[in-house]
């Protein structure tokens, strides 16, 4: 996986996580039980701040982008400007609910108690009714900018090469996908790489390619992968089979990799590099001379076998 496939995944993670955040906070607002440090969680000036962290990775990579098409420099550039403006109309929201909610109560308790009064008194009560109304006018701005941002995202991603980074992204969280891009996950998949297994065949394959043996084979047997009727039977077996040797199973795991290379290793050339390393390891550590012995001899015909 490139360093840019990674950078827009966690541009799409912070972006649904932002998402999502905004509209707790509208929905909370409205019910009255809203507070700061949820404020905070959506936008501040610090990493803990979602939309920060997407304002800074977005800044970071599409504005110094020399990898991407025309087309896609445009729906990059876009998106950008569209994630600072959301910044910026949240950071107005953040500071119409601060004055609203630590100055305003202050105020009403000092009038009520006659130690506030007069010209300076009734200018203040306006200036914290007006950062209510900003307040409120922002969070119904920064709902329709989110929304708005979500459609360009998705042109985004469509313009994009097939990544299997950006599919793991989609797919980890299918509830969350489908609420922040308001489709069914399998339109958005479609949308994106014009064919909904494909997508689970990225992120199946990112998985694997990066050693996250056991995330891959709990995909492969969810039931939305399994009915998007992806061809991974080899992947299940590699996966399983690595997941095992790595968990000290390693019998079970040279006995599913036994069938595999009588099978002729099917699959990519990293799965072979990997499966090499492997049996390189077990025939140099085990203890288990039988199992060692077996390593080796597996490895000799898995040498034997031509790459593609």
């Amino acid at each position: 996986m490139n360093w840019r496939e990674r950078r827009v995944a966690q541009i799409l993670r912070d972006f649904m996580e932002a998402y999502g955040l905004s509209a707790e906070v509208g929905a909370r607002l409205r019910a009255g039980d809203l507070d700061f440090a949820r404020v905070n969680r959506l936008v501040g000036e610090s990493e803990e701040s979602a939309l920060f962290r997407l304002k800074e990775e977005c800044h970071a990579l599409f504005r110094f982008d020399k990898e991407s098409s025309e087309s896609e420099l445009q729906a990059e550039e876009l998106f950008d400007l569209a994630v600072g403006a959301l910044f910026h109309e949240a950071m107005k929201f953040r500071e119409g609910y601060y004055l609203t909610t630590s100055y305003g109560p202050r105020l009403a308790s000092m009038m009520s108690e006659e130690r506030a009064a007069g010209p300076l008194a009734e200018a203040f009560l306006r200036v914290i009714e007006a950062g209510r109304q900003r307040m409120l006018e922002s969070e119904v701005e920064m709902a329709e900018l989110f929304d708005e941002t979500r459609d360009q995202l998705a042109i985004l991603l469509r313009q994009l090469p097939g990544s299997g980074a950006v599919a793991r992204s989609l797919l980890e969280d299918p509830e969350r996908t489908c609420e922040v891009f308001g489709s069914e996950l399998q339109d958005l998949l479609e949308s994106i790489y014009s064919d909904v297994a494909a997508g689970y065949q990225l992120a199946v394959g990112d998985l694997i390619e990066n050693g996250h043996y056991a995330e891959a084979t709990e995909l492969m047997e969810r039931e939305d992968t399994r009915e998007a009727d992806i061809d991974d039977g080899e992947a299940l077996r590699f996966a399983g089979a690595m997941e095992r040797y790595f968990a000290g199973e390693s019998e079970a795991a040279l006995e599913t990799l036994s069938q595999w290379v009588k099978d002729g290793a099917p699959g990519s050339d990293h799965w072979r590099l990997t499966t090499a390393r492997v049996l390189e390891a077990m025939t140099e550590n085990e203890s288990d001379v039988v199992l060692a012995e077996h390593a080796r001899g597996l490895l000799d015909e898995l040498r034997k076998i031509p790459s593609d």
